[in-house]
């Protein structure tokens, strides 16, 4: 093997997280000498402990690189940034620039990633100052979008929308971000609303948006809407694709009180996982149909589905709701 082979090799062992294979491969290009000739290889190595997260060899190896460059730091940082560990990913950030390198695209991405994972708004913030003076966000919709989500996954969703607005170039994972900070925090309204702004530029759906759309639609109480979804999901096969696309579908029509909708989706699902019996069990508890939701429970297990917490909550309610003692104390007993 040469450099060549043993950088894709060890980028290999990143993907898979098999730090023991990277430390024997270590080992021989430290033996053939190749670490003194090739930098290309000993990023390659720092970004296999970094993907492993096994920071101590990381900065080993990076002490011991006779040359330190951009990327370099770059693997470190998004090493931190993947594994969570924010604060020590914004250090590496902060210790690369006083090291006289200026961030590229993916050292900022990076950086606004440990921010979002941190919820660091004023670091997130400073950040953003830096990056509107590098000129990078007219070049480079990456960066853009992890903006937007760095906004987002802090809350502040107001200055996301500024942000994606402000943009020079946006597409469908922009507005994902987006409708999905809403969508998840109950803002329902917004985020149709931005669902709608997205279509009037021409972009189109897909399989992220429409889940989210779905939720925004079971928050806002827009059947309307969600049947329009509906109608799009099916029209694109869809349902055999993605089981979590069914399975918000049918929570979209619970929640919206419309159970025999939700029970034909439901009965329409190529394949039912415990969340797809969740939906319609759940729906059926909170409307006081407590027998559809004991009904519901026993198909379920007879398929040989086991249930789990949220199951067992809804189901011990409708037991409550009936009166059912033995059939609540045998559910206890489970």
């Amino acid at each position: 093997p040469n450099a060549v082979t043993f950088i894709c090799a060890l980028g290999a062992c990143g993907i898979r997280r098999d730090v023991e294979k990277g430390k024997q491969l270590h080992a021989e290009v430290v033996s053939r000498g190749f670490l003194v000739k090739n930098i290309a290889l000993g990023n390659a190595l720092l970004d296999m402990y970094a993907k492993c997260g096994t920071f101590g060899e990381a900065r080993m190896v990076m002490e011991e690189l006779p040359v330190q460059d951009k990327v370099s730091w770059n693997a470190l940082v998004a090493g931190h940034a993947h594994m969570g560990q924010g604060h020590e990913a914004l250090n590496c950030f902060e210790r690369m620039q006083k090291e006289g390198f200026a961030p590229d695209a993916i050292s900022f991405i990076c950086a606004l990633k440990a921010c979002a994972n941190m919820g660091s708004i004023d670091k997130g913030t400073q950040i953003h100052d830096e990056i509107i003076s590098t000129g990078l966000l007219g070049k480079d919709i990456m960066l853009g979008n992890a903006l937007v989500d760095m906004y987002t996954k802090c809350g502040v969703l107001t200055k996301a929308l500024q942000v994606l607005e402000e943009l020079p170039i946006r597409n469908t994972i922009s507005w994902n971000v987006l409708i999905a900070g809403y969508a998840e925090r109950d803002q329902g309204l917004e985020a149709l609303s931005c669902y709608k702004q997205m279509q009037s530029e021409g972009l189109s759906p897909d399989e992220v948006t429409l889940l989210f759309v779905l939720k925004a639609c079971a928050s806002a109480g827009d059947i309307i809407k969600g049947k329009q979804i509906h109608d799009e999901i099916a029209s694109r096969g869809l349902f055999e694709k993605d089981i979590v696309l069914g399975n918000v579908l049918v929570d979209m029509y619970a929640k919206c009180g419309a159970l025999v909708e939700a029970q034909m989706v439901f009965n329409e699902l190529p394949n039912r996982s415990i969340v797809s019996w969740n939906a319609v069990i759940s729906s059926y508890s909170q409307r006081g149909r407590s027998r559809e939701a004991l009904n519901c429970f026993s198909q379920m297990q007879s398929e040989g589905l086991s249930p789990d917490i949220v199951t067992f909550i809804f189901i011990l309610k409708a037991c409550g709701d009936m009166g059912a003692m033995d059939k609540g104390k045998k559910i206890h007993e489970e």
